[in-house]
């Protein structure tokens, strides 16, 4: 279960919490309409799977031992999503019947369908990265659409894939998975430290920061492990919101785009005008708006925050304001300007760290408050190795 696409078992999943809530086997055997037997052995199964007893059977009964304390608040809150995505799905109430009874209906076969559906953009991809023909796939699929009693799919130009409602009701579900391969790495972590953190990081972001961090929260164990993912806002904010991502380092956006996401500012880091080392206006104590007209820009892409800062300064001081080179990559405005003249706009933290630019002394630049920090979802819940993590982002950023 810590492959980040594995699907765990909903039937073990409920004979635990059944028998965490009840602190009997057979009260919880009742309750699920199983024989002992039968759930006994589903639990057999989810301990053998996670390497690791989470009851203390006496003859009072079964009780949750400090293992089976953390997997089942991770339960707990994975059940938690699984209703929240029903909801959503069909238009329910938290509080119907019903929500239950699909709830106990659901299959880990049904699930990873939608799930394999979702990410791969249509039933004939998805049965081919399973490894399975389209009818196998098809069959817990409908099956899924059948218990939620709202359609999932819908005809595109790829073949049948997801409609929006079973978009948003497989990326729930992927979130309360999530859950589940969070308290395998909380169980892992007490025994063999293994633990793991997903952050995506945007273009201006510190890395030196983010580097001290990671040395700091890594150098404990070499088992645990940390994934750096790099790209634009948009697609890092999808993938955060997704749930794959577990947070987003970088520049603030604030309001994120999405409800379910919250920021946490760390420091200020200003926009500035730069240039190459040794630039003619490197010699100039105090660079005016006349000093910078004779000079040729890189453009930022007009998505980005800081075009809209040279947008306004190229009008309000009279600049060039001729666009023959525009990009979004870093490397490439970095390699640009240390082989000419041209000017453009970066985060003074960036240049600090940069050898090859250097910051020209240009008039106020007014622009919006700029901080660094991170973004997490609301409900986020860390583990204990990405809480360490996200408290040394806190530490050194705000030193």
């Amino acid at each position: 279960m810590v492959d980040h696409d594995a699907v765990p078992s909903f039937r073990r999943l409920r004979a635990f919490a059944a028998a965490a809530q009840t602190y009997s086997l057979s009260a919880a055997a009742q309750a699920l309409r199983l024989s002992q037997p039968a759930l006994t052995h589903s639990i057999a199964q989810l301990e053998a799977e996670l390497q690791v007893r989470l009851f203390e059977r006496t003859p009072e009964g079964a009780f949750l031992n400090e293992a089976g304390r953390v997997f089942h608040r991770r339960t707990e809150r994975f059940f938690s999503q699984v209703r929240l995505a029903l909801c959503g799905a069909n238009g329910l109430a938290t509080d119907d019947p019903l929500i239950d009874q699909q709830a106990a209906k659901l299959a880990s076969a049904q699930v990873r369908s939608l799930l394999a559906i979702w990410r791969a953009g249509s039933f004939r991809a998805a049965a081919r990265a399973l490894g399975l023909t389209d009818p196998s796939l098809q069959r817990p699929a409908r099956e899924l659409e059948q218990i939620i009693g709202a359609p999932l799919y819908r005809r595109s130009a790829l073949g049948l894939t997801v409609n929006e409602a079973g978009a948003e009701f497989a990326r729930r579900l992927a979130l309360a998975i999530g859950e589940i391969r969070a308290g395998v790495e909380e169980l892992d972590s007490a025994s063999t430290s293994r633990a793991s953190l997903r952050v995506g990081v945007l273009a201006l972001a510190p890395r030196s920061l983010l580097a001290k961090a990671a040395e700091l929260v890594l150098a404990d164990n070499g088992l645990q492990s940390i994934e750096v993912v790099e790209g634009p806002y948009a697609q890092l904010v999808r993938d955060l919101h997704d749930g794959a991502l577990d947070l987003i380092f970088g520049a603030l956006r604030a309001a994120p785009p999405f409800e379910d996401l919250i920021e946490e500012p760390l420091f200020e880091d200003p926009y500035t005008i730069v240039c190459r080392r040794g630039h003619p206006l490197t010699r100039l104590t105090q660079v005016n708006a006349a000093d910078l007209a004779p000079f040729n820009w890189v453009h930022p892409t007009a998505d980005l925050p800081r075009r809209a800062v040279l947008d306004k300064i190229a009008t309000d001081w009279g600049l060039n304001t001729n666009i023959n080179f525009e990009t979004n990559c870093l490397a490439t405005i970095t390699a640009l300007l240390s082989t000419s003249d041209r000017l453009s706009i970066l985060s003074l933290r960036h240049i600090e760290i940069d050898q090859r630019l250097e910051r020209v002394n240009h008039p106020p630049m007014q622009h919006e408050p700029r901080h660094v920090g991170f973004t997490i979802r609301k409900n986020w819940l860390p583990t204990p190795f990405q809480l360490k993590f996200v408290e040394h982002l806190r530490l050194h950023g705000k030193q």
